[in-house]
């Protein structure tokens, strides 16, 4: 899920239900969900997608043919490049990240560059996660050499508009907290452009699986939900850039696998 700020639509593709993977695009005005379009990318889960504010396209890259079962596209994991103008959607043919899903993106606005960091594969019963970091210009796909966080999926990633910074979340994988104790703290790390550097006292309950968007208006970070040690999370919490604060809000119950995104227009 993406908002396109030009059109001021949020904008959802594929996904899957109980029966089947989804290749359907649908956007969202804040009264009313419309289905816009059943061609372009395949069928597919847990893709990557931004949207770019220079060109004023969404960018979608790779995911997984299935979610479910155990058919021949059962380990099919995807590197396409997709862009959607509001009308239609088109293949960029174009070498970059190897095939994956789960991977995480967003739009660094200062510097023009869509952001893309991690992602998993599989091959066999061996999964194969990512730590690298890749930006896409609108023209090719550029690796950056710089060391970063760990190799990880599905991470929380945003980019602060106000402190010109893309801001990671992720468990400390590896580490489970005692059972029925609380998550270990995760790890929140902050990209410039040249490099990453890793904010240690910003501390929180790790997560898999969280969502996070940058709220323009109030300049912070806004995150919810997850799963760890067993046990989804329905909590909101907010970065100002220093620390993580938990608000003490009723808002959705608890999940993982959820998507979130800012509407600039309705704020």
């Amino acid at each position: 899920m993406a908002y396109d700020s030009r059109r001021g639509r949020v904008v959802l593709f594929g996904g899957a239900d109980d029966v089947q993977v989804c290749g359907d695009t649908w956007e969202w005005d804040g009264r009313r969900w419309a289905q816009v379009s059943l061609a372009g990318p395949g069928p597919r889960t847990f893709p990557a997608m931004a949207y770019d504010g220079v060109r004023q396209k969404l960018v979608l890259f790779g995911g997984n043919r299935v979610l479910f079962g155990k058919d021949a596209d059962d380990s099919k994991f995807l590197d396409d490049t997709w862009e959607w103008d509001g009308r239609r959607w088109i293949q960029i043919d174009v070498h970059g990240p190897g095939p994956r899903t789960e991977a995480s993106m967003t739009f660094d606005s200062r510097r023009g560059r869509i952001v893309l960091f991690g992602g998993y594969s599989r091959v066999g019963a061996v999964i194969n996660r990512f730590g690298d970091t890749w930006e896409w210009d609108g023209v090719e796909w550029t690796r950056t050499d710089a060391p970063g966080p760990p190799p990880g999926n599905n991470v929380a990633l945003a980019y602060d508009s106000g402190r010109g910074r893309t801001i990671l979340f992720d468990p400390v994988r590896g580490r489970t907290s005692p059972t029925g104790g609380p998550p270990v703290p995760g790890m929140t790390w902050e990209w410039d452009g040249a490099r990453w550097a890793e904010n240690q006292p910003a501390a929180a309950p790790g997560r898999f699986q969280s969502v996070m968007a940058y709220d323009a208006a109030r300049r912070t970070m806004i995150r919810f939900g997850g799963y760890y040690d067993g046990r989804r999370a329905g909590d909101t919490w907010e970065y100002d850039g220093g620390r993580w604060r938990q608000l003490h809000v009723a808002g959705p119950s608890a999940r993982n696998h959820s998507a979130m995104v800012y509407d600039s227009r309705r704020r």
